[in-house]
């Protein structure tokens, strides 16, 4: 029976750490509806700088059905790192990511391949 309970607790520890840790960057995308101005406005800043936010590891979910418009960034340890109810300027994007301790490691890992 102890050793069912102490299975039972690494699993649940297991899916906490799967949980909370993805492997890319989120944008989530809150707005009334796909015709809201300011949604068509920050998709059109990211649409052209797709290959920034792929070397970022960043993905933009959109949601729907909001009262208004709100983008929120979060890290690939889960936390929710930036918040605005305005168009989110892709070098403030840029700026906020590449000051993350993870996004430090993997241009340092990347700079050490090239070597």
């Amino acid at each position: 029976m102890k050793l069912y309970f102490m299975t039972k607790f690494v699993i649940f520890i297991f899916l906490s750490v799967l949980q909370t840790n993805s492997s890319k960057r989120i944008i989530d995308i809150y707005a009334k509806d796909k015709f809201d101005k300011l949604f068509i406005e920050q998709t059109k800043v990211f649409a052209a700088n797709t290959g920034g936010m792929k070397e970022r590891d960043i993905i933009v979910k959109e949601h729907f059905g909001a009262s208004a418009f709100k983008i929120t960034l979060t890290g690939k340890d889960a936390e929710v790192k930036y918040t605005s109810k305005s168009i989110f300027p892709i070098q403030k994007l840029y700026s906020i990511v590449d000051a993350m301790p993870m996004r430090k490691n993997e241009a340092a890992k990347r700079d050490q391949y090239k070597k």
